[in-house]
């Protein structure tokens, strides 16, 4: 049997146009007017409308702040905020044309890192990093700066979790003031036994700032009654087990005043960073080439 397909639109060639349109941009600060410094890894959420189903679009961001997209079409779009971003963001509209565009977005970054600056002393063998540090959350609220945190790595991707000097006593301070902008001193001893391992090998080491932000409300002084078990009399007493729902007392205790996260600012407890720097042979220089 012969069949003969005289005309179909199955042979139809796809008339579909390829991509159109290509977009670079910044993440800025709305505080400080420069680019909010990421994490490899991190992104922002688009939507290009127009379509029957709107589905998200994750575009990468690159650890300077910046992002590049060359694989997008011409049209309207909406940036949206994540849950893991480090920053506070509305949505943000905007429209692409035809060919190159550049879009930078406001946001607001739960800690914003100034000055940063690094340098290696050769006599004691430490990095020395220094910045200012401040918190960006409503005043309705108890805000804190939990921990800012001197992070070294053999690549530029360094991060909170790419830190081999995470054990060095003089690398953290915690609990900072959140209310005003303060500088921060932080140290890594090449020379700690914590850090021997890292720094047997002369190599290039990348390193960074990070402080992680959160929202709180203050749970103040107060007394509160709890159930305890008084070791020390059971003991005495010859510990006999038949008897030891006898030695439960109720005790009245003061808690102190403490901070307790509402969950509505930085669930996810990201980190905000500074621009990454460079040590090689005992000379720091700021990474640019992203």
């Amino acid at each position: 049997m012969l069949v003969t397909v005289a005309s179909c639109s199955w042979f139809k060639l796809d008339n579909q146009e390829g991509w159109d349109a290509k977009v670079q941009g910044k993440l800025l600060d709305t505080t400080t007017g420069e680019p909010v410094q990421s994490e490899h890894g991190n992104y922002i959420v688009v939507v290009e409308h127009g379509w029957d189903a709107q589905a998200n679009q994750s575009w990468r961001i690159k650890n300077d702040g910046t992002y590049r997209n060359d694989l997008v079409f011409a049209g309207e779009y909406t940036m949206n905020t994540v849950s893991n971003a480090n920053f506070m963001a509305e949505p943000q509209d905007f429209i692409l044309k035809k060919g190159e565009n550049t879009v930078n977005f406001n946001v607001t970054p739960f800690v914003t890192i100034k000055n940063a600056h690094v340098e290696y002393d050769a006599a004691t063998k430490k990095i020395k990093a220094t910045c200012t540090v401040k918190a960006n959350f409503p005043a309705d609220k108890i805000n804190n700066i939990g921990a800012v945190v001197l992070c070294v790595y053999p690549d530029r991707f360094v991060k909170r979790s790419y830190n081999k000097c995470e054990n060095d006593p003089e690398a953290i301070v915690t609990n900072l003031d959140p209310s005003v902008e303060q500088t921060v001193t932080l140290y890594v001893d090449t020379q700690l036994a914590a850090n021997a391992e890292e720094f047997q090998y002369e190599r290039a080491h990348y390193i960074r700032i990070a402080a992680i932000g959160a929202h709180y409300d203050i749970v103040p002084e107060h007394t509160e009654i709890r159930r305890v078990f008084n070791q020390e009399a059971f003991e005495a007493w010859g510990s006999p087990e038949q008897y030891r729902d006898y030695f439960w007392m109720d005790v009245e205790v003061t808690v102190p005043t403490a901070y307790a996260p509402d969950g509505k600012f930085n669930p996810s407890g990201a980190y905000n960073y500074s621009n990454v720097f460079k040590l090689e042979k005992g000379v720091v220089t700021e990474v640019t080439d992203w």
